[in-house]
């Protein structure tokens, strides 16, 4: 070929390569290309999906919150309008002669309950009568919400400032605010005796408020939100509290709602949960909107950083597939590129060998068409070179593997690295629970010895932490008649896996470090190890649960009309005259003693007069038998009386005597002045006898209907039971 020809040529080949693009970099181009917008897709969905749940996560976190805030809040008004009806139900209350009788349960009260600032009744004309610390005493409440709002039953006054209370309490950090719970009071007689009403300090809703928030409350800028339902905030940061707040949560809680909103206030925006307090029938509360809230930055800060990562994941991920991909189009194009080299030195007068390529069908249709043209010798070394090759890739593909399985165990360690994070992170929030916790918390090994103790144990048993632990806790607060029991069940579980303490809940005494013994309500559970064993042990006083369950008792046996012994009462008390009569050889009396006509002073005063007449009733019917006789009201207008040591049955005939003319005086009731008479059925036991307290009870009740059978207004003894 002319040298000025193949010049041409190499001109011409030089130019139309500056014009197209090479293969090699439209293959690079289009993988990162595809590699970038796969990326940037699945960053998108993951994203998402990280950001809509994290912020479940938040809002279920915040609304469980307002839940336990609300229900909190109904627990504690429940309890004050349990205290307030307890009390306007005790007797020496009800029909206290002096100011200082009817002081001294109130006070009583008030040492239990330190929130309640001020207990007093106020006669019906407004005066205060008796009060706690005699603090307004004598003066007139006539025109207060608290008085006003009781008289037709128990009732709660909202949140309000103190008035006559303000300066006679002591000075306090905040000013002095109250939610009021009153209820009138009774005599026995059914007579009102006055208003009682019970301040209750708003620092027990801010306690509650900082207990539910303590774990979390400044690292998570929690805040709880009490607001009235003119939108007034009662609780919550200083510089809002006693304001009007106007924001969506508000409106959807005092709509009686419950859950989680995404809302803005005050230029911030915030996830809030919110529930109303004092849903709950049954007993009088006051509605409010709890609102627990916390910026919705805070809120997605966990998302935030997940969100940095997988942006730094996936530019990691793009920048090397980015590489792969640029290394696979040098791959893709690399024969036709050797192919163009071999063809650009290709000499006809000195022929070289053309490589044939098998990665492709169409570069190995051509290099096997230009490779016909050469010798066999040619095609020798093409062989080689193919070999060659195919080591090369084989290299590759083992480096491909290498780098894979080094980022597949760069990324387990990392998930290692954040597993352990969290495994601590959860286990500084359990310890912040328990050691806050409302139940005292103590851990203890198979020794005995203490291994935990939080803050509730030592408020309640007296200890420090710092002094319990690793203390024998068996010698410590286990009452001394009850310890080396407990020894001995800690060794019977360890070796048989038997307790009646561990996995149950029992009461039991337990002392305090100044000695007092307290009962307590204890759980223990066992936590194996591999070393040795744990115990974990909750524990509250129950003192003032057992001081309410003995009142209720006593109650329950009382009949409330007449403040006699009801048939519960009596059913308990005939057992043990039997009893009494058998040991002391004395002869007992069973009158059931019914009045006639009783029906017709309801059918036409109404039953308001048929209480009034069964009051005075019981009252003439204790004051005619002995001290140490029984008078039981079993139901409407049937009494029992228990007659105990008697000589003989005239004893018990004596009594009937005294007691016909007394029930047929006339009853000045208010409705009317009625007068009725009664029939006395009388049962006589002898002390020999194996006679039941249902077969006596029941001889008495048919010896009623013989004396009304036989004319009322008069008496019928019982014949003997049957040897």
């Amino acid at each position: 070929m002319p040298l000025w020809a193949k010049s041409f040529c190499q001109e011409n080949a030089l130019s139309s390569e500056l014009r197209r693009p090479r293969l090699s970099s439209m293959i690079t181009v289009a993988t990162c290309g595809g590699v970038l917008v796969t990326v940037l897709a699945l960053l998108a969905v993951v994203d998402q999906f990280a950001r809509n749940y994290a912020q479940r996560q938040a809002t279920v976190r915040i609304q469980q919150v307002a839940w336990q805030m609300r229900d909190a809040l109904n627990h504690g008004m429940r309890v004050a309008v349990s205290d307030i009806r307890l009390l306007s139900e005790l007797k020496e209350l009800r029909d206290a002669g002096d100011p200082a009788d009817m002081r001294r349960p109130m006070e009583n009260m008030q040492r239990i309950s330190p929130d309640y600032a001020w207990i007093g009744v106020a006669n019906p004309d407004g005066t205060v009568y008796a009060a706690t610390g005699k603090m307004l005493e004598g003066k007139d409440v006539s025109a207060r919400p608290w008085f006003q709002n009781a008289r037709s039953g128990v009732t709660t006054v909202d949140y309000h400032a103190a008035v006559l209370l303000e300066k006679k309490l002591p000075q306090a950090a905040d000013p002095w605010r109250f939610v009021d719970v009153s209820i009138p009071v009774l005599r026995t007689d059914g007579s009102v005796r006055g208003i009682m009403g019970a301040h209750l300090s708003w620092t027990w809703a801010r306690q509650l408020a900082k207990t539910l928030l303590v774990p979390a409350g400044k690292d998570y800028k929690t805040e709880v939100l009490i607001v009235r339902g003119d939108g007034t905030v009662l609780l919550g940061p200083k510089e809002m509290e006693e304001k009007k707040l106007d924001s969506t949560s508000v409106g959807l809680a005092l709509d009686g709602g419950s859950g989680a909103v995404d809302e803005t206030a005050n230029g911030q925006r915030y996830l809030t949960g919110y529930a109303q307090t004092g849903l709950e029938p049954g007993y009088p509360s006051l509605k409010w909107a709890v609102l627990v809230r916390q910026p919705y930055n805070v809120a997605m800060a966990d998302f935030r950083t997940l969100q940095q990562r997988i942006v730094l994941l996936g530019a990691g991920l793009a920048l090397l597939l980015g590489v792969s991909g640029m290394l696979f189009a040098r791959r893709v194009s690399q024969p036709l590129i050797s192919l163009s080299a071999t063809m650009e030195r290709y000499d006809p007068e000195r022929p070289t060998p053309v490589p044939v390529s098998n990665d492709f069908h169409e570069t190995h249709l051509l290099s096997s068409t230009l490779a016909a043209m050469v010798s066999r010798e040619q095609r020798h070394l093409e062989s080689l070179r193919a070999m060659n090759e195919n080591l090369e890739q084989t290299v590759q593909l083992r480096t491909r593997e290498i780098e894979r399985k080094a980022r597949e165990l760069e990324g387990a360690l990392a998930l290692q690295e954040q597993i352990r994070v969290q495994l601590q992170e959860s286990e500084a929030e359990v310890r912040a629970t328990l050691h806050h916790a409302y139940d005292a918390f103590i851990a203890f090994d198979e020794n005995g010895l203490v291994r935990e103790w939080n803050g509730q144990a030592e408020r309640l048993l007296g200890w420090s932490r710092a002094e319990m632990m690793g203390q024998p806790i068996i010698d410590a607060f286990i009452v001394p008649a009850m310890r080396e029991t407990r020894r001995q069940g800690l060794r019977r579980f360890l070796e048989t896996g038997d307790s009646a303490l561990v996995n149950q809940r029992v009461e039991m005494p337990v002392l305090r470090k100044d000695g007092v013994e307290i009962p307590v309500e204890v759980s223990v559970a066992h936590v194996p190890r591999r070393q040795g064993h744990l115990f974990i042990a909750f524990m509250h006083d129950i003192t003032d649960r057992r001081m309410l369950h003995a009142s209720l008792e006593q109650m329950a046996m009382k009949d409330m009309l007449t403040d006699l012994p009801n048939r519960r009462a009596l059913q308990q008390k005939l057992p043990e005259a039997l009893a009494r009569s058998a040991r002391s050889g004395k002869a007992m009396a069973v009158f059931f003693l019914d009045l006639d006509g009783f029906k017709g002073v309801n059918d036409k005063h109404g039953h308001e007069a048929g209480d009034e007449l069964l009051r005075i009733l019981a009252q003439r019917i204790v004051a005619t038998v002995r001290r140490t006789d029984t008078v039981a009201r079993l139901a409407g207008d049937e009494f029992v009386v228990l007659l105990e040591m008697l000589a003989d049955a005239g004893d018990a005939v004596d009594v009937a005597a005294k007691l016909l003319p007394a029930l047929s005086q006339p009853f000045a009731l208010a409705a009317a002045t009625v007068a009725l008479s009664g029939s006395i059925g009388i049962a006589v036991h002898e002390p020999a006898s194996d006679e039941s307290a249902d077969d006596l009870l029941a001889r008495a009740d048919h010896a009623m209907y013989d004396a009304k059978n036989g004319g009322k207004n008069r008496y019928s003894i019982a014949p003997a039971k049957a040897a």
